[in-house]
């Protein structure tokens, strides 16, 4: 009885979600395409933001068992060709520059630095940087002015799951399924639909692993200065030719 009454109050209830079944196709629910367009166009429109990342990428052993790493990494873009990126994690204390000529890699615990010529735009640089070097920020897609477009090049069925809280803020929780990937959204309610979680599973790996990423102390339209994406090597900072770092974050 009393835990009728709890279920009744909704303190232990869950989403009603439809049940999947193997024969049934995946479906395009308009209302998740819509709230991810709006979230797209938004981004795109800022001149500037700043954002607070904590990923969370997961590993598979040999023996299958799951671990996942931590990293924190502050971000700033400033459109069309800034962004900055400085990730402390158990491996790498990095920080990354692009400032529309070149991309700069500095290892703060190495002392070692390395530039790179780099296209002369955001979106360009963010396909760049993964594509040739292995340099990527935490859910880079994101910020991509076409970010809409990259989300849904694979998408095979989207689904709209419901208002949720994260941190206090309540937002629209949106699924989407690939052929290799299924991937989560949680896109904050209101007149600024900014990110605030992003969960990337890879289906094609053993144990399908998750790619996570929780934003927070957004800052739209953030004044920003020219400098702040010009990377000068501290004076005891040793140059090294460019050779691709392996990932500076998971690549999502």
């Amino acid at each position: 009885m009393r835990a009728g009454v709890l279920v009744a109050l909704g303190l232990f209830a869950a989403p009603a979600l439809a049940a999947d079944t193997k024969t049934a196709p995946p479906t395009i629910d308009p209302q998740a395409t819509q709230v991810l367009k709006r979230m797209s166009d938004y981004l795109a429109s800022l001149p500037s933001f700043k954002v607070d990342a904590q990923s969370v990428d997961e590993k598979v052993t040999t023996d299958g068992q799951k671990l996942q790493f931590l990293a924190d990494t502050r971000v700033a873009v400033e459109r069309p060709n800034k962004m900055r990126a400085d990730r402390l994690g158990p491996v790498a204390n990095v920080v990354f520059r692009y400032d529309g000529k070149q991309f700069s890699v500095y290892g703060n615990r190495t002392g070692y630095y390395a530039q790179v010529p780099a296209p002369p735009t955001l979106d360009a640089a963010i396909d760049a940087a993964r594509a040739k070097y292995g340099i990527d920020a935490p859910a880079a897609d994101l910020y991509l002015s076409h970010s809409y477009a990259e989300l849904m090049a694979d998408v095979k069925g989207a689904r709209y799951i419901g208002l949720e809280p994260v941190n206090g803020v309540f937002c629209h929780h949106l699924a989407f399924q690939g052929t290799d990937t299924d991937w989560q959204i949680w896109i904050q309610d209101g007149p600024q639909p900014l990110p605030r979680r992003y969960v990337i599973t890879t289906k094609d790996v053993v144990a399908k692993p998750q790619f996570q990423v929780a934003f927070s102390n957004w800052q739209p339209n953030a004044p920003l200065d020219a400098q702040e994406f010009v990377f000068v090597p501290p004076p005891d900072a040793k140059r090294i030719p460019w050779v691709p770092p392996g990932k500076f974050q998971s690549a999502r």
